[in-house]
């Protein structure tokens, strides 16, 4: 089901059924989603000493050309707004309070941010197809290094 491919250091699949719209193919390694798992190896905890060794590794998930240009355009467009959206508005602050405008600048940042993400997923769920990390989810493969202690958030000391 999957190759370690040791030039690159990462799971590539062999199956080429996209996992994001159900019904496409993967034609090409580089159109496939390559998710990082991560797996805490050791962790040491003293009063003043605090680390934490874990293993990373991409995996790679089937991903057809027409969802990962879904996939890369609805991200660009979901900045494009948020950050245009977030900039008018910390603009209008500053119009509208002058120098207390600059109170404006987080809110702003927050919304750039955190938009873009909201955006994105909302456009990508609206062509009809998954994310990235809910098609990741619903990967075999994916799935069993879960089972067997991977996560998708890198462990922190």
């Amino acid at each position: 089901m999957y190759i370690f491919n040791k030039q690159k250091k990462r799971l590539e699949p062999t199956i080429t059924k996209c996992q994001y719209c159900e019904t496409g193919h993967s034609t090409s390694m580089e159109d496939n989603y390559f998710i990082p798992m991560f797996k805490e190896n050791d962790r040491t905890n003293v009063i003043v000493y605090r680390s934490v060794k874990y293993s990373k590794i991409p995996v790679g998930v089937p991903r057809c050309r027409d969802c990962k240009n879904i996939h890369v355009l609805a991200a660009g467009r979901a900045a494009q707004i948020s950050w245009a959206v977030a900039i008018a508005i910390i603009i209008s602050i500053f119009a509208i309070w002058g120098i207390w405008g600059i109170f404006g600048i987080f809110p702003g940042l927050f919304l750039g941010a955190g938009g873009t993400i909201l955006l994105t997923n909302k456009m990508i769920k609206d062509k009809g197809i998954y994310t990235k990390l809910d098609g990741a989810k619903q990967n075999e493969a994916v799935q069993d290094l879960i089972i067997h202690g991977w996560s998708f958030t890198q462990p922190t000391a």
